[in-house]
């Protein structure tokens, strides 16, 4: 009976990497779903180079984005399926596989398996092997990282993860994403930060928006959570 998200007005440029910070049901994901066409929205539009994204080839819009949920799901495949899954053209392309699970940090997991990449996943199987919450989100952040795609979309992407794989993983983030548009949502400061732009999404619409410097500058939501945040690491 309320609107999600209302009189949001955000440009995203081509290469540029952005932020979604805010409380939980602010509408973060429901702006990622909406600008992947998951969700088409009430009133208003949504533009791609100037071209209401309604208009695009609903399959050739999703080819060019990569996106991982935090609510990701756990296929009941082999480790090399369960990645290769988020190029499905690409299911038979092992070094495509192996190069996308050393940038999600899932290399050393799959290396630890009984049979490797071969490994089922899972209990539905005779033989599967589970895995812990952190090694299930490091094969999801394979999936995404197979694809060809020029936006990257990561929704609370390192939310299992302990802070050390976390950190590695962010460290890696720009050289990652360093030929696409990426779209983060987190609501770890430390990550946030290495974004060009941030945008604090309060009660469905945009409170805040600049670089990390220019939101601690301003002394609003974002600085008062960001310091929260740091007091605690102290």
């Amino acid at each position: 009976e309320t609107w999600a998200l209302r009189h949001v007005n955000l440009t995203i440029g081509a290469g540029e990497k952005v932020a979604l910070v805010g409380p939980n049901g602010a509408g973060k994901t429901t702006l990622i779903k909406l600008l992947t066409r998951l969700y088409d929205p009430t009133e208003g539009e949504i533009l791609l180079d100037g071209v209401d994204l309604r208009a695009y080839n609903l399959d050739e819009l999703r080819r060019q984005i990569g996106v991982i949920f935090q609510d990701f799901v756990r296929y009941q495949l082999s480790a090399a399926e369960n990645i290769g899954i988020g190029q499905i053209e690409a299911l038979d392309d092992r070094p495509r596989i192996e190069m996308a699970a050393t940038k999600s940090g899932a290399a050393p997991v799959i290396g630890g398996l009984p049979e490797g990449y071969e490994t089922m996943l899972g209990r539905w199987f005779s033989g599967g092997r589970d895995l812990s919450g952190g090694e299930w989100q490091k094969i999801a952040l394979g999936r995404a990282f197979m694809r060809e795609c020029e936006v990257l979309v990561l929704d609370e992407p390192t939310a299992a993860l302990d802070a050390e794989n976390e950190l590695r993983v962010f460290q890696q983030f720009r050289e990652l994403t360093a030929d696409k548009t990426a779209v983060l949502i987190s609501h770890r400061f430390s990550t946030v930060r290495m974004a060009d732009r941030i945008f604090v999404i309060e009660d469905g619409g945009i409170s805040e928006q600049g670089s990390h410097d220019d939101l601690l500058a301003l002394g609003g939501t974002y600085a008062r959570l960001f310091t929260m945040q740091a007091e605690s690491y102290r």
